[in-house]
């Protein structure tokens, strides 16, 4: 039996390392704004933006969507996920990331 894969899904490259999504994050976003909470109103060091490539990387793009403080610069997927994300930081009270050494997403 072949197994399907959903339109989300792409299958990796030879060589190809995975890279983490970080759903929960999104998740907690998407939660806070179905509640009424307005992230972009929310005072705080993130905010959204775009960090130029030289080359276009990933799906063709010349600029890839980002979350900083300018000190830290955090990449997601699409620019409303980053607006989503730089709110969810600032309305939580996060104003630095301290990620713990050497942790990696778990293995599929």
């Amino acid at each position: 039996m072949k197994r399907r894969h959903s339109g989300s899904t792409r299958r990796r490259r030879s060589g190809e390392h995975p890279r983490y999504e970080p759903r929960a994050v999104y998740h907690l976003a998407e939660t806070a704004r179905s509640r009424g909470v307005d992230l972009g109103a929310a005072p705080g060091p993130w905010r959204a933006g775009k960090r130029h490539v030289r080359r276009p990387g990933r799906i063709s793009l010349h600029e890839i969507p980002v979350v900083t403080n300018d000190r830290t610069a955090v990449v997601v997927d699409t620019a409303e996920r980053a607006a989503d994300v730089a709110g969810l930081l600032n309305w939580c009270g996060v104003h630095e990331l301290d990620p713990v050494p050497e942790l990696a997403p778990p293995r599929e």
